[in-house]
Parts: C-alpha cells; structure tokens; sequence
C-alpha cells in the first residue's frame, strides 16, 4: 500500500498570500475570526492538555504494494503479519496534530525496532514539517530484520511472538502535555525462511531430491520426489513420485533443504558439501546447516495432503552425521500424524516442534538445550518397504518458524526498597533485597556497584555498604558470591536465569541527623555490551536517638570453664546514638551459682553507670566465675546494657554467649578392708567396694579385676556398673573369692579397677591382698544303687569315693550310719582310716552290705569321712537302696496246695496272676526260690510263662507245677507237712521285683488226712507200711540208676533242672539273686557251665508303694549247709574259675569233697 506524504511548504504558502485579492483576504480573516469564536471554552482545553499541542501517533504500517506484508491466518480466522530474518520491507509511522491552530508547529518523531528482551535494535528518527490543527505527516523507512523472533503453536497453528515497532513522538520537541497518545506499539512475527516448494532452484536455500542408505552414507541417486504443477502457494509442489505413478518400494529418499554452490566446493560458513548429490547431478551441491546452537526454538510448517501404505512413511526430518534411521542421528515427524487430506487438492496445514521430538531420546542429558545444540540438515524424507505403494503425499508451502539467540540482554531487577525511602537510627541496620533477572538468552555477566550520597561513609577501610549474592553454580546448587564489597562482580547469569541480591546498609554510629540518597546499579561485565543495565535510588533519613551496641571479638562459644573455674570474655560498649549517655551493665547466667565482675583491660573493676561519648566506644571484660558444681554443658549468660536516663534506647543492648562446661571425670573406689583371710574349704567370700562417681556428669565404669595367680578364682559380681548420678553418684563392686579347695596356703594379691565407658583414659583401682590358711577339708561321694535290692540276697559291695579337699596331705577315720536291716562293714581300711590321700586327690572306700530278710523299702545309707588332721572336719556320702516290691509288679497269692498223692506226674500246679502297675510296658522274667521246699517237691514253671511282657494294666496268668514222688509221701516224718516257695516277678525295664509266698502241704500216705478218707487202726496186715517200704525200695534202686547215669553220661537237660539250670535258678539264685548262683559241681569228665545270674534294674524315682508283705506259713527244718564261719579253706591255687567267696562259704566244702581235696 502506498503512503502519501503531506508537507507543508511555507515559502509558496507566501507567495500564493500575495496574490490573493483584498476582498478575499477580508474574507479569510471573517472565517477565521469565525472559527476563533466556535473554539472550546479554555477550561476544556486545559483539561486536555492543550488541544492545539497534542500530537499523536495515528498508525504503523508494513510494506508497501510491491513488497508486502507476509499474511498468517490463525486458527480464528484473524490475519497476523509477519516477515522473514534478512528481507527487506518498508515501515512507516503517521502522525497528527491536533486542534485547529492555524500556527504551525513541527514535532520529532522516530520508530524504534526493539527486541522482546528489551533492548532496542534499530531507531529511525524524523521530524515532521509545520502542522496546523488536524495536519497529520509520515514517514517510511526500509528495514531488515536480522533476528527472528516468532513461535508457532503446533496445536493450533497460531503464531505468537515477534520484534516490537514502536512509534513515538518527542514531547520535548512539540510542547505537547497529553501524552498518552504519543506512542503506538506493533509486534510482528520474525520467521526463518520459507521455500514455496516452486521446485529446485539456484537461490541459496532451495530442496534438491536424493535417495540415501537406509542405514545412513551418502546419496546414491536422485530419488522418487517430482516437482509438480499447482500447489497450496506458487505454481508448484513437490510429490513422492511423478504425476500417475506409484512411489517406489524399498526406498529412503530425501528432498533435502540445499543449494548449488557457486564457488565450487566451498559451502561457506552455513552450508555443508554433500559428495553423494554432487556426484549424482555432477555439480557441487552444499546441504544448508541449521545451527541449533544459535536458536532458542524452532517449528516447521507444510501443507500436505494424500496418503501411503501401510509400513510406509513420509516426514519432515532434521538429521545429522551419516543419517542413519536412529533417533541419535534422525529426528522425524510422520505427517500421517498431522491427519492431512487424502482428498487430492485439499491442503491440510502441519507443524512440527523437533525439540518434542527430540525429548524423546532416553540418551538426551541437557533438557534446556535446544535439540542439544547441533547442527542439522532439513527435508522430507519418504520410507518405504518392500510392500504396496501409492501416488504418496503432495507437500507444499515449507516454513521454519524460530527464536534465533541474541547476545544482548537486559535485566529486571525487582527490589523491595520501601515507597518513601528508609528512615533509621544511627547504627541501624538497612537491608535491601533484590532479585536480578536475565532477560536475555546468553549468560550475562554484571557487576553490582551500591553507594550512598555521604561519601565519608564510603571509607574503603571500613564502608558501610555490604553485598551478598547467591547464584546456582553449574552442579545446580545455591553459592555465595565470595566478594562482598561496594562493588562486587556476580558470575554469569544464564539466559532467563536470576540471582538473588542483598545489599546491607550500615548507619554509621553516632551519625548527624541528615537526608541521604542510596543508589544500586547494575553495569555489563563482558565487554560485549558495555553500559548500566539497570539503576534504583531510595532516600536514608538519619534520625536522632539515644543509641547502644553491645560487641565481643568472641564467637558465641565465648570460652570452656570446669567447675568453679574462672575465665574474662571481652566485648566493646558502644555508644551508637548521636547524643552522649551513661550505661549501666547486668549480667545473668542461665544456671545457677554462676557470677561475672566487670573489670577493664587492666583487670580493675568497673562500677555503673559507664559514661560513653556520642559515637565513641570502650572496651571492657567480665571475668567470669562457674557454679562449683556446675554441670556439662553449655551455659548461657546475658550482658545488658541500660541507660536510665535516656528513655528509649536503641540499638542492639544485650550480647549473649555461651560458656560450655566440659565433662569432669572423676571416681574413687572405698572398702572396709583391703586384707582378706580364711581356709580354702570352697565357701566363697564376699567382698563389698563402693564406687563413688565424683567427676560432673552421670558415668558408667567397666570393671575389671587382675590378680597374682589365676588358681585364686576370684572373680566380679559384673563387668559394669549401673549409670551413677554426677556429684557423689555410687554403686557397690561385688567381689567373690570362692576359696577354692586345696588351693596352696599363702598370700594372694588382686586389683579392682574401674574404668570409664565414655573416657578410658580416666580410671581408679583397689588393691587387695587374700591370706589362704592351712585347711583342712573332705567330700565323700554320694551313690547310685541303680538297681533293686532282694532281701536275704548275700552281701554285696558298693565304693565311695573320698576326697581330700585340704590344703595338706591327710587321712579320714571311716563311720558309717545304715539304717535297721541293713548290715555294713568296710573292707580296705586300715585301722578304721584310710591311707594318706594327698591335696586333690580321692580314695574309693569300698563297703559291703546286705539286707535282712522282711526290709523292704527305700534305705538310705550314709559314709562318714573325718579328718585325722582336723577332727572337726567331717563330710559324708549317702546311697539310697530300693529293698523288695516297689509296687510297680504285683503278684496276686492263690490259696494253699495239698498235695496226696505223687501220681500222675505234672498233676499238681498253682497259677498266679501278675499285673504291671507301672506307667509303660515292662519286660516281666519270673523265677522260683524253692528254698527248703526243694527237699520234698520239685518245682518248675510252665513253658512260655518264664518271661513276657506287660502293657500298662495288663494281667497274666503264670502256671507253677509240682512233682512229689510216692517215696517222699510214704515217708513224711508226720502226717503232713506245710512247706513254702518263693515265686518272683522281676522287671526287666524298671527296677522292682515282686514277689509270693506258694503255700504247699504234703500229706503223708495213707495218714488219716489222704484222698482216701480212711483212718484209724486196721485189724489186717499194715498195708500201708508194706505198700512204704516197696516205696522206699524202688525210690532207693531209682537213686541208684540215677547217680549211676550221672556218674556214667552227659550232664542232660531236663524240665526240672533240679541241680541244673533251671531248677537251681528256681531255688538257690531267688534267694541270693545279687549273688552268682553256685555251680554245679563239676564232677570228672562233666563240662562246666557258669550258671545264670538274674539281673536287677532299679527303679526310677516316685515310683508305688511296695506292696504288703505275706505271712509266711511254717516250713521244715531245712538241710544244714556251710557258712562263712565254717566255710573249709580257699585252695592254694584259689578260687574256682566262675566262683565267688559267697559261694565257696556255702558250697566249698562239697567242691573239695568231688574233687577229691576234702
């Protein structure tokens, strides 16, 4: 659109004044005193700002009918303006005066290109001619941006951003007082660069075809893209292959943003020599280079329609290196995402973000960095497989949108500096907090300069001014900037980046009231672009006050004082008002029992008030005193500074440090006595040693003891004490010294030492000395009779061991204490007194016992041992013996047998019941004691009833059966005789033997009492003694043939084993069952067999009550045999092999008379 330009031009305004006739002039000047009399009242004028100086900007515009404006279309239909970097366009401004002033007055006008950071680009500036009231003037410019600016949302398609044309007028230059009409302000949009896909050209940015290796190289031939007629702009486009035909299969072509180059193979600074394209068109062909280093961000536009098969792609893409089809290498955009038309010559507009894209890549380590800062090639690309194909897709109108990096920047920066200024105190403290902005895209480095308008408070030696800045260093962490003074330089800011400011003002004490301007400022530090970026000022108002301050060149932890210790903290009293004033000081501590003396540098003391001068300063001590029994820690004391005369105060009146109380470790250990004696007979002594806890502070002590000889045995209650209270804590060290037995007679030494858990270094010992006497002591064993014992049996032997526990060598006198039924004596002593047994050593004492008939029960025995060195010094040793039936067998009696007649054999028996009363099974033997009955009857048991087993209740019925023979009955020495027998049950599981007495009563022949009921005198022959002697003649010629067989065969096994193996086990061995039965007499030529014994288990403990016992019936004299008082003499080569002494006492002298020794 063209701009007509109006101009005034005074000198042939004159001339045509001259030439006008005099009744015309008359005629203007009616009019024009007419228009003077229709002109606003002067209150309205004035309440414009004077109509007839305001001047105003009416429009902007861009390009001109043969260059125009670009025209974007947004997503509502409204039209943007925009322009490309490097095109030139003509901009143009219009201004008008306004009023009706026929006076003309010009105005300077200019436009200003400024960048969206904030800086200006460009500036034209033009003063207009002489307008009256309503004239309006323009001006046009040609500009060419050089820095695109522009974002296309990929959404929408609506295109934000731009570089700002800002139109002004100079108010200075044309009076004019209304001024918020003076500037107007146009953004238009900055692009890239465009291709209108018109085909491949000769310009410098054009798209060339070439098919490349799918996985990456250089171009081997042209490819399937064709330009071809029509398009969304121009009068072409381009499409995946030829007009009518199908794109090809397997292919990876690209149409690649390139240029033909004009200087051989030279491609300049923005290009890169393609070798494969140049060799397939045999020219040198340069692919242009887009730097993604020098963009913030960038879109790319295309319109497009149709389609292609499945597998098969078409996109817009950005690679680098060899191409390859990796998202390293190749960033792409399938358009089929952008739902283009398949309706042929229905454009559908797509744009494409490549940053998005780009994200995507798990590999990628910098988010912030556009595409990671390198440079890529631009085009389509068309991917095809092996499968079916299409016409393919129509692309046209290609447009790069993008924000190109400038090195320029400004700077916001966002204080909180009070509206009105500060108004303070001297000595006060003023904080100014700033955040300081990069608006640019490059790191900025700035140097922050503060001041204030009385320059004697800009000593360089000690200003006032103070500056901390904190920045985010390259690890992404928060850093103080080391320097802090007036003028410090703050590291690079990153584009877009902040610092955070604080600039710390300082009144200086005593300081004249007074008004003052502080200034901060912010200058470039690069080089680059050099100048003040920004600039605040705010007034200081000094005000008169009464005024303290309260220092110390000590840290908080102002010192370390032990318990009752002392030490001085320095510190300056400082009259910080700007009036004179007298100072009173207090100290308070935080704990008790402490106090603090003001002294001066010299030590002497200080008393209040303290006189300091406006502005001046004293330095002063406290000397300083902890509680005697102060506690660790730390301790907090408050120095306050009072002026009672000066109403308020202030400034900063109190300094407060701490005092930290270290840890005293102190303990003692205290007993009643340190010498210790007594014998080592084993009783343990006790020793008792108090642990004080001296030190200030709740301790803990390990304990430990050494000692001279390690046989002592002394040993500590605990290795540890309990927590002890600070300040005369205790607890009590046990010691036990367990005087062991036979330890050596003489003095021993040992050390309690206690130790701190938190402090080894600190510790305290005990010594003590143990005195060991002559001791005299004995132990006798006690005694397991693991097994039951049978009345009667023979005796038996049993050995308690003795021993010495002294000091000394020594002999025990023996004594023992049985109980009723029990028969005791000793077997290897030696005068009633053991040999010498020396220290630690035993001698096994052996006892032999037996029982009394009828003792039944549980026997304890006990085996006195007494010193012979000592008298006084006894032990003894016991052994508890199980004595008959505990019960856990029962036998039930039957009632007596009366036996008549001898005939048939095996006629006569008994049958008993046996029952387990014990908790588990057992193991039953049963056997036979025949006793004195074996002289008139044989006994035996039936067969299967010797052994078997019980379960718990169980009952069984145990058969005994009798032989009598004729001759015994016919020659009873009475008209009958009772005998008894012995039947027992033993227990092959538990200890316990249980047993009966089996009644017999023999009825002599043809008494008054046999079976036949006959008695009284006969008058016949005396049958009955014929019938006795025929008896007493066979029985005598059976004897006879029986000791002839013995004599003369074998020994045989029979089912009475009268003298054999059972029938002895049945008589002799129930009645001595601990002692080995006697064997039978060996006679020549017989084999000796060493004859069973029954074993004995004794029975486990709370086992029943022994049954009660039987009344035995009476029994024949039995046969006299030998004792141990008539026993012959043992032979000179022994005792038989097998034999013991109990059974030569009884059976010796029947030995010695077979073997021909009697």
């Amino acid at each position: 659109m063209a701009i007509s330009i109006c101009r005034v031009n005074l000198g042939g305004f004159v001339g045509l004044m001259r030439r006008i006739t005099p009744l015309t002039l008359v005629a203007l000047l009616l009019l024009q005193t007419l228009a003077m009399g229709m002109a606003a009242p002067a209150s309205a004028t004035a309440g414009r700002g004077g109509a007839n100086d305001d001047f105003r900007v009416v429009s902007i515009s861009l390009g001109n009918a043969s260059v125009p404006a670009q025209e974007w279309t947004q997503s509502n239909g409204t039209i943007v303006e925009y322009m490309f970097e490097g095109d030139t366009i003509e901009v143009g401004m219009e201004i008008q005066r306004g009023g009706n002033s026929f006076t003309g007055k010009d105005s300077v006008a200019m436009i200003q290109i400024i960048h969206p950071i904030g800086y200006v680009m460009e500036t034209f500036t033009w003063t207009s001619g002489l307008l009256i009231g309503g004239q309006s003037d323009s001006k046009t410019f040609l500009w060419t941006p050089t820095a695109a600016h522009s974002v296309l949302d990929t959404t929408t398609n609506d295109l934000s951003g731009g570089l700002i044309l800002r139109a002004m007028l100079d108010k200075d230059s044309n009076g004019d007082d209304r001024n918020e009409n003076d500037m107007l302000e146009k953004t238009v949009p900055i692009a890239i660069m465009k291709d209108s896909f018109d085909g491949t050209t000769t310009q410098s940015s054009t798209f060339i075809p070439a098919r490349y290796p799918v996985d990456g190289g250089n171009a081997n031939g042209d490819g399937s893209w064709a330009d071809l007629s029509g398009g969304a702009v121009g009068s072409k486009h381009w499409g995946n292959a030829e007009a009518g035909n199908n794109y090809p299969s397997n292919a990876h072509d690209r149409l690649v943003n390139s240029f033909i180059s004009t200087n051989g193979n030279n491609c300049g600074a923005n290009g890169q020599l393609d070798a494969g394209m140049s060799q397939v068109y045999g020219t040198w062909i340069c692919r242009n280079v887009f730097y993604a280093s020098n963009y913030i961000s960038s879109q790319i536009h295309i319109q497009a329609w149709g389609s292609v098969a499945s597998g098969d792609s078409v996109s817009i893409e950005m690679w680098r290196g060899s191409g390859g089809q990796n998202i390293n290498e190749s960033i792409v955009y399938d358009i089929s995402q952008g739902n283009p038309s398949q309706a042929p010559d229905q454009w559908t507009r797509i744009s494409w973000d490549p940053q998005v894209t780009y994200l995507q890549n798990p590999y990628v380590t910098n988010q912030n960095v556009f595409l990671g800062g390198n440079s890529y090639s631009m085009g389509m690309v068309l991917r095809s497989d092996s499968s079916d194909a299409t016409e393919g897709f129509h692309v046209d109108d290609w447009i790069q949108f993008g924000v190109r990096k400038v090195q320029e920047y400004t700077l916001d920066v966002s204080c909180d500096a009070p509206e009105n200024g500060y108004s303070a105190p001297p000595s006060d403290l003023l904080s100014l907090y700033c955040t300081v902005t990069n608006n640019g895209y490059a790191p900025a480095a700035i140097r922050s300069e503060s001041n204030i308008s009385n320059l004697t408070w800009m000593d360089p030696a000690n200003p006032m001014i103070r500056q901390d800045a904190v920045y985010i260093n390259g690890a992404g962490y928060s850093t103080l900037v080391g320097d802090h003074d007036t003028s410090i330089l703050i590291p690079p800011i990153p584009g877009g980046g902040s610092v955070d400011l604080w600039v710390n003002l300082t009144i200086p004490p005593g300081a004249d009231v007074q008004q003052l301007i502080w200034q901060l400022w912010f200058t470039d530090a690069s080089g680059q672009n050099s100048g003040e970026k920004a600039r605040l000022s705010a007034s200081v108002g000094v005000t008169e006050q009464f005024g303290v301050s309260l220092t110390s060149t000590v840290g908080l932890q102002a010192g370390s004082f032990g318990p009752g210790q002392s030490g001085m903290v320095p510190f300056r009293l400082q009259n910080s008002g700007n009036r004179d004033a007298s100072f009173n000081l207090a100290t308070t501590f935080s704990e008790d029992d402490w106090s603090a003396l003001l002294v001066n540098d010299t030590g002497a003391s200080v008393s209040n008030p303290v006189y300091v001068g406006r502005g001046q300063s004293i330095n002063l001590q406290l000397n300083i005193t902890a509680a005697t029994q102060a506690n660790p820690g730390t301790v907090s004391f408050t120095l306050r500074a009072t002026c009672p005369s000066c109403g308020a105060l202030f400034g900063n009146d109190v300094l407060s440090r701490n005092i930290e109380v270290p840890v005293l470790r102190q303990v003692s250990l205290e007993t009643d006595t340190t010498d210790i004696s007594g014998p080592a007979n084993g009783v343990s002594k006790k020793v008792y040693i108090s642990i004080y806890n001296i030190g200030n502070d709740d301790e803990q002590y390990d304990l430990s003891l050494t000692q001279q000889n390690w046989q002592l045995g002394a040993n500590l209650a605990s290795s540890q004490t309990a927590v002890m209270d600070a300040w005369d804590g205790s607890s009590i060290i046990q010691l036990n010294l367990p005087m062991p037995i036979g330890l050596a007679p003489q003095l021993y030494s040992l050390t309690v030492t206690a130790t701190s858990v938190d402090d080894p270094t600190v510790k305290s010992s005990i010594s003590l000395t143990v005195d060991i006497l002559d001791t005299a002591a004995v132990r006798v064993s006690d005694e397991d009779a693991d097994q039951s014992y049978i009345p009667g049996q023979a005796a038996q032997t049993m050995q308690f061991e003795v021993f010495n526990d002294g000091n000394s060598v020594d002999r025990f006198t023996m004594t023992s204490n049985a109980p009723a039924g029990m028969n005791v004596e000793f077997t290897n002593l030696f005068d009633g007194m053991t040999p010498e047994i020396p220290t630690g050593s035993s001698y096994n004492v052996s006892v032999r016992f037996s029982f009394v008939d009828g003792t039944e029960g549980q026997l304890l025995l006990n085996i006195i041992a007494t010193s012979v060195n000592d008298a006084s010094i006894s032990s003894s040793g016991s052994a508890t013996y199980l004595v008959g039936s505990q019960n856990w067998l029962k036998i039930i009696p039957t009632e007596m047998l009366v036996i008549d007649e001898a005939e048939p054999v095996d006629a006569w028996s008994m049958t008993v019941t046996v029952r387990n009363q014990y908790t588990t099974a057992q193991s039953v033997s049963m056997n036979l004691d025949s006793g004195e009955s074996s002289n008139w009857v044989q006994s035996k048991l039936a067969n299967g009833d010797r052994t078997f087993s019980l379960a718990v209740e169980e009952e069984r019925q145990v058969t005994v059966i009798f032989t009598v023979s004729s001759t015994t009955l016919n020659n009873l020495g009475s008209d009958s005789l009772f005998t008894n027998l012995t039947l027992w049950a033993e227990s092959q599981t538990v200890s316990d033997a249980a047993s009966t007495t089996l009644q017999l009563q023999l009825v002599k022949t043809g008494s008054d009492l046999s079976t036949d009921g006959t008695g009284g005198d006969s008058s016949g022959i005396d049958m009955g003694s014929i019938l006795t002697w025929i008896g007493f003649i066979v029985v005598f010629v059976i004897g006879v043939g029986v000791i002839f067989r013995i004599l003369t065969e074998e020994e045989e096994e029979d089912d009475y084993g009268g003298w054999g193996e059972e029938g002895y086990e049945g008589s002799v061995e129930a009645t001595y069952g601990a002692v080995a039965a006697a064997p039978t007499v060996p006679v020549a030529g017989a084999a000796y067999e060493v004859p069973k014994s029954l074993p004995f288990i004794a029975p486990p403990a709370g086992a029943p009550p022994a049954a009660a016992p039987i009344v035995q019936a009476p029994s024949a004299p039995s046969p006299n045999l030998s004792t141990a008082d008539t026993a012959p003499p043992v032979p000179a080569a022994g005792l038989p092999d097998g034999w013991t002494m109990e059974q030569w006492n009884v059976y010796g002298q029947m030995w010695l008379e077979q073997n021909g020794q009697a």
